[in-house]
């Protein structure tokens, strides 16, 4: 497979596709890395563990409910903890991860995950969902009485240089026109396309009952991300491979994607890469558009575009202290800074097996964009700096031990046999659901465990169900696995 980067310059990279999943990110492996290489452990130069033991409104969980190990033999250990945790002027009292060992120092820089994606069901780890209502009754959490709950929408953009999160709404300054909606589709933040030219030619040619695809939005992805196949048979011929063929011959043509009705151009500089079967619309569509993800109706949700103003500056920050006016003057749009890293690595989350199986899909690629956000947790507030990751929903930080001696919310388990069997459990069951019956060596392979939360698996797995054959469909709810009297993993 090759990479087109338009322009004559075509370079021989891959990208197996799928959005970066939680902290895999964090401590996933360049290629070059050797075993000797893991030793070094991750030493978070800047120094900014979350320290429970100084926060007066920290309680522990549960124990030991984070065991996880990569492919690479990158591990992950932590507990889960509930705190409060503040975004822009949101602050809000929620459950997280707390990672306490990393074997890899390739992440010094990271503070931990803020995972923006959507989950609807009663314990979903999803801070989006913590964000926008006023408790989490399976919780036992109730926001105080001064709580503002967030308008269930947000819009991202970018530059080169950086990124900007828009909470609770788009800055009605930073578009060039108005906002477009469409109806969400897939399993994320996806909507359907029913065509893509470059030039004269049809790169979506589908097959007889296929006249949609979903495209996802993903900032992460550093280009645009085409099917490389027919997508057991969705389409006629690969939508990449036909535009291949095009620059071959030396054509040199924007893309234009179809969305409703309504066209999007992509410049010809832009980079075009090959997916198995993703349609993913990366990193070049956040850089022109203001893109809006509004879920104020669950049963309704839309994606939003609007062309981004040529004269409005990104990085600007609202007040980041919440406020504790009457809801009358209280301004619900909060701006937050992202600070855009561009890292060059193969992320080795990906094996596969002698039979076919893969365990974990993931993205190996020579780039990969991450924008980090300042996220404060603890009483009084601790800042640090997350990956922002719509490709997910969990919430975790890198943090000290939990205080001597605390009871934890949820008995502990230790050990990998009760707590572990339990977690596989609730995976495989989970693969049953969502795949339609996948067995062991299938996406969740039992002996190599890649899940921090049943939550991000729900997640994980459901953008692998739309890669391997996508087609037009309406925004989709997941299922998760609740055990009476137990919390899932956060």
């Amino acid at each position: 497979t090759t990479t087109l980067k338009c322009g004559a310059e075509i370079g021989s990279a891959m990208r197996a596709l799928l959005p970066l999943l939680a902290l895999g990110l964090l401590c996933a492996c360049r290629a070059e890395r050797t075993t000797q290489a893991l030793s070094g452990g991750y030493h978070n130069d800047a120094g900014r563990f979350f320290h429970p033991t100084e926060s007066s409104t920290f309680q522990l969980v549960k124990l030991g409910n984070v065991n996880v190990t990569f492919l690479d033999k990158t591990n992950l250990l932590g507990y889960d903890g509930q705190d409060f945790a503040q975004l822009g002027k949101y602050r809000v009292e929620t459950r997280m991860g707390m990672i306490t060992s990393c074997n890899s120092a390739n992440f010094d820089d990271v503070d931990g995950i803020l995972g923006f994606g959507w989950a609807n069901q009663n314990r979903s780890a999803a801070i989006l969902k913590t964000l926008t209502q006023h408790g989490r009754p399976h919780w036992n959490i109730e926001q105080p009485a001064a709580f503002h709950d967030m308008p269930r929408k947000f819009a991202f953009t970018a530059t080169e240089d950086l990124g900007e999160l828009q909470l609770g709404g788009y800055d009605p300054t930073s578009v060039a026109e108005p906002m477009q909606l469409f109806p969400m589709a897939g399993f994320a933040y996806g909507v359907n396309i029913t065509s893509i030219k470059f030039g004269d030619t049809e790169l979506l040619n589908f097959a007889p009952g296929h006249d949609a695809y979903v495209g996802e939005f993903d900032s992460g992805t550093t280009c645009v991300l085409l099917p490389n196949s027919t997508v057991n048979g969705s389409f006629a011929k690969s939508p990449f491979q036909t535009l291949y063929d095009k620059q071959l011959l030396g054509e040199s043509y924007p893309l234009v994607f179809t969305i409703g009705e309504r066209t999007y151009e992509i410049a010809f500089k832009e980079c075009v890469e090959p997916a198995s079967n993703a349609l993913i619309l990366g990193d070049p569509w956040f850089r022109k558009w203001i893109v809006m993800h509004d879920l104020t109706d669950v049963n309704n949700k839309k994606m939003g575009l609007a062309l981004r103003s040529p004269s409005y500056q990104l990085g600007v920050e609202t007040d980041s202290q919440p406020e504790l006016r009457s809801f009358e003057q209280f301004s619900p749009l909060s701006k937050l800074r992202a600070n855009r890293k561009v890292r060059p690595m193969s992320l080795t989350m990906t094996g596969e097996h002698g039979n076919g199986g893969v365990d974990k899909v993931a993205l190996q690629s020579q780039s990969r964009v991450t924008y980090n956000v300042r996220l404060s947790v603890g009483t009084p507030p601790q800042p640090m700096q997350v990956i922002f990751d719509t490709g997910s929903f969990m919430l975790a930080v890198f943090a000290r031990p939990a205080p001597s001696g605390m009871k934890p919310i949820l008995a502990a388990e230790s050990g990998s046999g009760v707590a572990g069997a339990t977690w596989r459990d609730a995976a495989r069951e989970l693969m049953w659901r969502v795949q339609g019956g996948v067995g062991s060596n299938g996406l969740i392979g039992i002996n190599a465990l890649l899940l921090v939360t049943v939550g991000v698996a729900a997640f994980s797995v459901a953008r692998r169900r739309r890669d391997q054959g996508a087609c037009k469909r309406g925004y989709q709810e997941l299922e998760t696995i609740e055990e009476e009297g137990e919390d899932l993993p956060i």
